[in-house]
């Protein structure tokens, strides 16, 4: 393989994102399933015997029909009952398991989506001769391994006893058989939670393995989210530039430009049969001042010097009406202005008004 395609290299946190959208990540079922299973325990530590209580009351009445009772309404109201007992078992089974896949990288809902490719029987096939179905094997054989010898162990617990129990009655000998019972289970379990860390620790070595990077992907990875600040700033650029192109083109419909009279310019526009009130179509500072005033000098655009007018203008978005506090200041220049154009011989295409003239 070619130097620096060789997937060696840990996933980069962008990658590892990826793949949890995908609905990658290292999961082990065993310790889920595990982990509901230990649930399932825990409850019948709690409530074990009032379930087997409640379990064999409605199996009696099974059993003890009665001549004229209805079977199928004896067995609706019994199962009924029976899955009601059996609810706090499989609810806590549900959240145990529930907790073991948040803790193993939280709940993801992708491979729940339906894909055809999953039912291609040779993909199946695929999986069955691959070093995971090798694992799968290894690990079911261990657990029947695991669960006959627990068989065996109680088996042979209770051989020896076996005599000494012909007189006891029901009650000593569920108590007999329950520890027995319980105690296999106990060391049952703490066998397949060992087990279920060990496929974890599995899972978790060959999800890191399957999403190694070569180094030529890293550094396309990093070109690419260096790439996107700069597309985005070169964005923003072309679109300053081009509503700067349109605000110079609004500048020839203004009625008068106010300056201050160097740094800021802002280029105020007012029809009075047409506008309530005049309206801000251009302004700019530095540079793009000296081309709002060039442009207005060019089509004869009056250019009037009021610094406090030009200050108070010029925090005004652009296309917004002035505010009625600026009524009075506006309407003294456009006063005069219209004073002028009246006497137009006064007014010669490059005339500059300061704020002592109006």
């Amino acid at each position: 393989m070619p130097e620096g395609h060789e997937k060696i290299e840990k996933a980069t946190p962008r990658k590892r994102q990826k793949a949890r959208e995908k609905g990658q990540a290292a999961r082990s079922r065993e310790l889920t399933s595990i982990a509901g299973t230990a649930g399932i325990l825990l409850m019948f530590y709690f409530a074990g015997d009032s379930f087997l209580k409640n379990m064999m009351v409605e199996t009696g009445k099974l059993l003890g029909l009665q001549y004229g009772q209805n079977p199928i309404t004896v067995m609706k109201a019994a199962s009924y009952k029976m899955l009601w007992t059996l609810m706090p078992f499989l609810g806590t089974a549900a959240i145990f398991a529930i907790i073991a896949g948040v803790l193993q990288g939280g709940i993801i809902l992708k491979p729940l989506k339906f894909e055809i490719e999953k039912l291609n029987p040779l993909n199946g096939l695929k999986q069955l001769f691959s070093i995971s179905g090798l694992v799968n094997f290894l690990k079911s054989f261990l657990k029947f391994v695991v669960g006959g010898f627990m068989f065996y162990y109680i088996i042979k617990k209770l051989i020896p006893i076996l005599p000494f129990t012909a007189g006891m009655d029901i009650r000593g000998l569920q108590e007999i058989s329950g520890r027995l019972i319980s105690k296999a289970v106990l060391s049952a379990l703490v066998i397949f939670f060992i087990i279920a860390i060990m496929d974890y620790l599995y899972e978790r070595w060959r999800f890191e393995r399957s999403i190694r990077m070569t180094k030529q992907e890293i550094k396309e990875e990093y070109k690419e989210s260096e790439g996107e600040p700069l597309i985005k700033s070169r964005i923003k650029s072309l679109q300053r530039e081009m509503a700067r192109k349109r605000m110079m083109q609004e500048v020839p419909k203004a009625t008068v430009v106010i300056t201050n009279p160097t740094h800021i310019v802002v280029a105020l526009r007012y029809k009075r049969d047409e506008m309530s009130a005049p309206e801000v179509i251009a302004k700019g500072s530095g540079f793009i001042a000296e081309k709002i005033k060039e442009i207005a000098r060019k089509h004869h655009i009056p250019v009037v010097e009021d610094k406090l007018l030009a200050r108070a203008l010029y925090k005004l978005k652009i296309n917004s009406y002035i505010p009625e506090e600026l009524y009075r200041a506006v309407a003294r220049i456009l006063a005069y202005i219209y004073k002028l154009k009246a006497e137009s011989s006064k007014l010669s295409p490059l005339s500059f008004i300061s704020r002592g003239q109006v």
